[in-house]
């Protein structure tokens, strides 16, 4: 059985306070959510519990002894396990190897593959990644690698289990598993830290929840009886029932008849059935699905990642041989995994806003810092290098690069991915804007929640639902809502498998 208490933690990165006399303690068994806003030192605080970083000040206390957490392994000798939100993973390796990376069994000087195969399958069978094993990282998709990632934590045995943001990119049916995994833990007295931006995460998972605030703690309570608004509040400094009311009163707008883009019989990866779609200008359409259905195959054929794309777009014919041409013809595309997909690390916040207005369009994007502004994007300087940034200030960045090119038609896959609660409703209100401007935004969130909250003030919308590569079933009004979404995910005598 083990406790954990930290006492006065500071730490600063130059300039930037990221944590400032932070003191809190968590009973063994209990498992408490770590919540706030991007860079509000959330990240930091798993590192320096995971001995990656080293506080400036302050101390931590494992099972009432005073504890020197030097590295990533003196924190294993302590039992202290930390998942890690830009994933632990070797992409060339195994799943199966991944797992035990840290502590690969031998037989003698060898690496005894039979007992890696052995310890693996018990752990990989849970998650449903059996069949995986012996398949590399790489090959794998990104709610897998994070299921992994959890996984790789737990062959550890954790005595101190920090989860750090992995469930941002799980669906419904994986953030289940860990829930279960997490309750077998508490019951074996594990103290569990589990940092998210899904509220209704928190509330389902956790008993108790400390709030952090531009890197101080602002406050720590029993979750039963804390209401939604009052966590936001905590988190922005801002009432928040004030902005929301704002906002549901002044979002009301009319629906567009205008066919922007007709797109028939267009056959997903992975699928043998086609699917069509009608988008009207200025119209946002959510996109649910369970995890494979196609919700990510779709957006980005539109985008023309997938290979050649013919459609019809404002009555005319068009074909679109890359993403390159894309771009070119008004196309904007986002993507959730911001490491592979979305930054250039070692540029600067202006380099990565102006990447496609400078490079690809040829256009000089005088606005660059203004929209950085605009997302609220916690920075030092616009020339600083965005890897220096929080994961949630990066995507903001990548978010401000697509929607200074005055997109016509704007796809998401999953881009919320790692954005706190208040910001991701900022982004909701830029698709908003764009969407009023003309804009049409196809939306694919792992988060029916999310969905819910992007569609309901905006008159001009829907949520499609997809299965087995098809739209099954399509949402407009009051019939948008989370119950809904979750009862036809999956059609009468269909299965999950």
């Amino acid at each position: 059985m083990s406790t954990l208490e930290c006492q006065g933690l500071t730490k600063s990165f130059g300039a930037v306070q990221a944590l400032q006399n932070v003191s809190f303690s968590i009973a063994a068994g209990e498992v408490r959510a770590i919540f706030g806003g991007n860079g509000s030192g959330k990240s930091t605080l798993a590192k320096i519990l995971g001995g990656s970083v080293f506080a400036d000040q302050g101390r931590i206390i494992c099972a009432g002894q005073p504890v020197n957490v030097t590295s990533p392994v003196a924190a294993k000798n302590l039992g202290i396990i930390v998942t890690s939100q830009e994933l632990s993973l070797l992409g060339n390796l195994t799943v199966e190897e991944n797992l035990q990376l840290c502590d690969l069994p031998r037989r003698v000087l060898f690496t005894d593959r039979q007992r890696i195969h052995q310890e693996a399958m018990l752990v990989l069978e849970r998650f449903h990644l059996e069949k995986f094993a012996r398949s590399p990282v790489a090959s794998l998709a990104p709610n897998q690698q994070y299921l992994l990632e959890f996984a790789k934590a737990l062959i550890q045995k954790p005595k101190i289990l920090v989860i750090d943001e992995i469930t941002s990119a799980l669906y419904r049916e994986d953030v289940a598993q860990v829930k279960a995994v997490i309750n077998e833990l508490k019951a074996g007295g594990c103290c569990q830290l589990f940092i998210s931006h899904r509220l209704n995460e928190l509330y389902d998972i956790c008993e108790s929840i400390t709030i952090l605030r531009n890197g101080e703690l602002v406050e720590t309570a029993p979750l039963a009886g804390i209401s939604e608004d009052h966590l936001l509040s905590q988190v922005s400094g801002q009432d928040v029932t004030k902005v929301i009311l704002r906002s549901r009163q002044t979002t009301r707008l009319d629906n567009s008849d205008k066919t922007f883009l007709k797109v028939r019989d267009l056959a997903l990866p992975g699928f043998t059935d086609s699917v069509s779609l009608d988008i009207a200008q200025g119209e946002i359409i959510g996109v649910a699905g369970l995890q494979g259905n196609g919700q990510s195959g779709l957006v980005r054929s539109l985008f023309a990642l997938e290979g050649p794309i013919g459609m019809e777009c404002d009555g005319a014919s068009l074909k679109l041989s890359n993403p390159s041409q894309a771009v070119h013809h008004g196309f904007a595309f986002v993507s959730g995994d911001r490491e592979r997909e979305g930054t250039f690390s070692i540029r600067s916040l202006l380099e990565n806003t102006g990447a496609v207005t400078d490079l690809v369009l040829g256009k000089k994007n005088r606005h660059k810092e203004e929209s950085l502004r605009q997302y609220r994007v916690a920075m030092r300087s616009a020339r600083q290098p965005i890897r220096t940034l929080s994961g949630g200030n990066q995507q903001k960045v990548v978010l401000a690069r697509w929607t200074t090119t005055d997109p016509r038609l704007f796809l998401a896959d999953d881009p919320t991915k790692g954005i706190d609660v208040t910001a991701r409703r900022e982004v909701h209100s830029f698709m908003h804007e764009l969407a009023r401007r003309g804009t049409s935004v196809v939306f694919v969130s792992s988060d029916s929640e999310e969905l819910v909250d992007l569609t309901r003030t905006y008159s001009n919308s829907r949520v499609i639902i997809m299965y087995k590569g098809q739209i099954i079933q399509t949402l407009k009004g009051a019939a948008i809502s989370a119950e809904n979404i979750a009862y036809h995910e999956v059609p009468k005598g269909g299965s999950l498998t």
